[in-house]
């Protein structure tokens, strides 16, 4: 019986380490793409600011979608960080901030960017289509694209300031 235990206990600890080590190998694999979504056509949504629809152009630089809400504490942690980037490189690099407006309040959008003093376009994704067509994998959500409509790198959830500035370099490239 003792032999028995024994024998049950290590083959599940054994699982549990070969599940731990396939967890960590998905983590940190990075040669397949992170979503399979392929912007092959322009996507027009309506501006924040001017209130017409415009089209998100990916095909003249590399473009960072980055998918949010006002309500988000994760959200507003990284507004800043995104500000920032945005400033940096935004001779090399698009950003779209796209709210996911069918879960927020117009007013409340129009506050957060006033209060994060974002110049970037901001737009509504008014159908949730393309948050729907990324996977709506949760807030904040970055996704990294090629001038040829290529998604190479995504962010879901906070990150800190580092770890986003890597992958807008690794687009640059």
């Amino acid at each position: 019986m003792t032999k028995l235990r024994f024998g049950v206990t290590y083959a599940l600890l054994f699982v549990a380490i070969g599940g731990i080590g396939v967890l960590i190998y998905q983590f940190y694999n990075n040669d397949t793409p992170v979503y399979a979504y392929q912007m092959d056509e322009s996507i027009m949504l309506q501006d924040l600011s001017s209130r017409s629809y415009v089209s998100i152009d990916y095909s003249d630089k590399p473009t960072v979608l980055l998918f949010f809400t006002s309500w988000c504490p994760y959200c507003n942690e990284d507004a800043p960080k995104i500000v920032e980037l945005h400033d940096k490189y935004k001779e090399f690099i698009n950003v779209y901030g796209i709210n996911v407006i069918q879960r927020d309040e117009l007013s409340e959008v129009i506050g957060y960017v006033e209060k994060h003093n974002i110049d970037y376009p901001v737009l509504l994704d008014e159908s949730n289509q393309l948050y729907t067509n990324y996977g709506s994998h949760g807030f904040p959500s970055m996704f990294f694209i090629t001038p040829k409509g290529k998604t190479i790198d995504a962010i879901v959830g906070s990150a800190d300031m580092a770890y986003i500035e890597e992958s807008f370099l690794k687009l640059m490239n």
